[in-house]
């Protein structure tokens, strides 16, 4: 059986690792997209926020904790380039560990019953909230790693 409360503790760990690394980086270095890239730290920090959520409460027909305006950001496909407005660096930092406290929240409270699957690029089908909540930590991991590449990169 799935422990929950783990698989929320990873995401917490990882939330807190990045929230620390936009705490302690220069503004301009999130903004900046590396040579050979096509985005940037702030565009796969709030990425990550956004595909929990859509993953998590969308697919589960439940709204999510995002502005719309903040889940087109940083949807699959979008790019800074595209962005009308600079993303609120403060917004980010704020919804990295929010989104965590209420998905806690949220998976005590039972409220996630209903759940449309899909099939993740990688080859296979999320079924439900708690494979989706797995994915969405492989997923972070997988934009950690390239964060901290952009890192070494901009330095």
């Amino acid at each position: 059986m799935i422990n929950e409360r783990f698989e929320c503790e990873i995401l917490r760990a990882s939330r807190t690792r990045l929230l620390q690394l936009l705490e302690t980086s220069n503004y301009e270095i999130l903004f900046k997209i590396p040579e050979g890239f096509n985005n940037n730290i702030i565009w796969q920090v709030g990425h990550c926020i956004t595909s929990q959520q859509r993953h998590m409460y969308m697919r589960s027909g439940l709204p999510m904790y995002i502005s719309d305006e903040f889940m087109e950001s940083f949807k699959i496909g979008s790019f800074p380039s595209c962005w009308k407005i600079t993303p609120d660096v403060n917004e980010v930092k704020h919804l990295l560990i929010h989104t965590v406290n209420q998905l806690e929240s949220d998976l005590e409270s039972g409220i996630f019953v209903n759940y449309e699957p899909f099939a993740l690029p990688i080859g296979f089908q999320v079924k439900n909230h708690i494979e989706a909540l797995q994915a969405a930590n492989y997923h972070e991991a997988e934009h950690s790693g390239r964060i901290f590449t952009y890192l070494r990169l901009l330095l």
